[in-house]
């Protein structure tokens, strides 16, 4: 490898692009201090190590890049391996603290490293074999703006890739474990936490308590602790999680903490958590076995505030932002054209009895607060099915599925109509409804912006609360 190794600066990213092959002689040339200095100068929000030319690296090599990638995270600037054949990304999977995500190729890269400004067209197409990957990828973009179609097989994929062969396919990135917030991502009505390493002060900085209050705002009623990786913790982590459990012991929301080795953790600790209110599991069989878990998915309690908040005026004003965003996003993977009634400023209520229903409510905050919640007629639905999974699907449960994933396609494209609106919002994943009761009870007596849509007949509502 030269003594060099070029550079591209690029819409608040730097591109670099080794050769040949890397070992512990040669790898401190790649990125010296000199350039981490002037990345932080630049206020580089990514760094980009393209893989393209690089023959081989040893374990040595990886973990200096990895080390240095670490002092990047801690500055908020992200690292990505892009475009490493196999062997290289094996080496790289063998290291336990990852602070990069791998990048399967350039074109994929560019989503990953860029926000959407709304612009980007082509489709996006997300299938992997490890589940925890593949919404922790899907999180990752949804909060960048974009809208991913998860395919549910990799027939499906073959099969798209013969029919879009333009569009981005995305399955051979890893996302990892360790990111600027702790990474979360919801399974059956459930959020899931997966959290690493020593749990201290730094814990209460990356964990987004926004979101974990917008997702108990929206109907979510059992977190799930994922501490299988967690090394130990301290008072100042404990503390925290006590507060977290304070604030959804109004919402009648379960705690649980699966995997933590318990024999490592001061006992105290373990009493003063208890104590808090959290349930403790040896592993997911034993949480998924819990009839307290059971009880607590079938519970959705409206929570009474004395002093309710209500839709504000510039919520109102961004209206059409949101509304049109929704009629583009069904329209487009429909292919019919809505019909619109008034908004009205009201509670939300339909006759849900007359027909069935299938909800998804979604919360964001930021320079924006406030709740979207989209009910879809199940014949609707049943339609949407057929584009997402190129099939007709009757499963209620599958149903709900599609349901979720089109939800995150809209509020994707809802924030790129916002950000065009110098709005910045970020986004919880949906929360779906198969029982509307549970719904109506979750917004009752909460006052919002609602429209209702029609679609051939079938009915949709967009409601817009707080």
């Amino acid at each position: 490898m030269s003594s060099y190794t070029p550079k591209t600066f690029k819409k608040g990213a730097v591109l670099l692009k080794p050769q040949g092959f890397l070992d512990g002689n040669n790898i401190n040339l790649i990125i010296t201090v000199a350039d981490m200095k002037l990345f932080e100068q630049k206020k580089i929000k990514s760094v980009e190590v393209i893989f393209t030319n690089v023959l081989s690296i040893n374990l040595n090599a990886a973990r200096f890049l990895n080390d240095v990638f670490e002092h990047f995270y801690k500055n908020d600037i992200e690292c990505f391996i892009v475009n490493a054949n196999k062997n290289i990304r094996d080496i790289f999977l063998r290291l336990n603290d990852r602070f990069f995500n791998i990048i399967e190729s350039e074109e994929v890269a560019e989503i990953f490293c860029q926000e959407s400004d709304g612009s980007f067209e082509k489709p996006i197409y997300l299938y992997s074999d490890d589940v925890e990957n593949k919404n922790m990828i899907l999180y990752y973009l949804i909060k960048k703006g974009y809208s991913p179609i998860v395919l549910n097989s990799r027939k499906e994929l073959e099969e798209k890739k013969e029919l879009s062969p333009d569009a981005i396919f995305i399955e051979k990135s890893v996302v990892s474990k360790i990111s600027n917030r702790v990474v979360s991502f919801t399974k059956d009505n459930m959020v899931f936490f997966y959290l690493d390493g020593f749990l201290d002060a730094e814990f209460t900085k990356n964990f987004d308590i926004e979101y974990f209050r917008r997702s108990l705002i929206i109907g979510f009623r059992v977190f799930v602790f994922d501490c299988e990786y967690v090394k130990s913790l301290n008072i100042h982590a404990v503390r925290y999680l006590a507060k977290l459990a304070v604030e959804s012991a109004e919402y009648g929301a379960l705690l649980c903490v699966v995997g933590l080795n318990t024999k490592e953790i001061n006992k105290n600790l373990l009493v003063d958590m208890e104590d808090a209110g959290y349930l403790f599991f040896k592993n997911i069989k034993e949480f998924n076995q819990s009839e307290e878990v059971k009880e607590a998915l079938e519970y959705v309690a409206s929570v009474r505030q004395k002093n309710k908040k209500v839709i504000t005026k510039e919520a109102v004003n961004l209206l059409p932002y949101f509304v049109n965003a929704t009629i583009e996003s069904v329209e487009l993977m429909t292919g019919i054209q809505a019909k619109k009634e008034k908004p009205a400023i009201t509670e939300l209520k339909f006759n849900y009895k007359e027909n069935n229903y299938i909800a998804s409510s979604v919360g964001f905050y930021g320079d924006l607060d406030g709740v979207l919640v989209l009910v879809f007629s199940e014949n609707l639905t049943k339609k949407v099915a057929k584009i997402l999974l190129g099939e007709d699907i009757d499963n209620k449960e599958e149903l709900n599925d599609v349901v979720g994933e089109f939800a995150n396609i809209i509020v994707g494209n809802v924030k790129a109509n916002l950000s065009k609106q110098s709005k910045r919002i970020d986004l919880t994943l949906p929360r779906v409804f198969g029982d509307i009761e549970n719904l109506l009870n979750l917004v009752k007596e909460k006052k919002g912006a609602e429209v209702k849509f029609y679609f051939e007949d079938e009915e949709f509502y967009f409601f817009l609360t707080r």
